[in-house]
């Protein structure tokens, strides 16, 4: 297999990071939730970082960028779950999680306007 110059990416290490916290999270909430809030928040936060994955084995800078902006929208929809969550009591105390997300979402965006300032 070819070496997966995604995972040298600080930016996709981050993300894995996050899917850890965030399945944490997830395995918290209650069983009325397990093919609701629980999966969708699992694959949204899982689709962050196979989009950066799939985006750096794409042939162009514009490519990537475009896979780039489908993981801040994976990140912007993890963010809404977890809002969602505590709204309903399922969940408390984020702001840590949350710190994460704006991080990560920073990362993406900075490497995102690097990729277009290429094209």
């Amino acid at each position: 297999m070819a070496r997966s110059y995604y995972r040298d990416l600080a930016v996709w290490q981050k993300s894995v990071e996050l899917i850890k916290k965030v399945y944490g999270l997830a395995e918290s909430l209650p069983k009325l939730e397990e093919y609701v809030l629980k999966q969708q928040l699992k694959r949204a936060v899982t689709s962050v970082a196979l989009n950066i994955a799939e985006g750096k084995s794409r042939k162009s800078a514009k490519e990537f960028a475009h896979f780039l902006n489908v993981s801040v929208a994976s990140l912007a929809e993890v963010e809404a779950i977890l809002l969602i969550c505590e709204e309903l009591g399922y969940l408390s105390a984020l702001d840590g999680v949350y710190t994460d997300i704006e991080a990560l979402g920073k990362m993406l965006n900075a490497l995102r306007s690097r990729l277009c300032s290429k094209e």
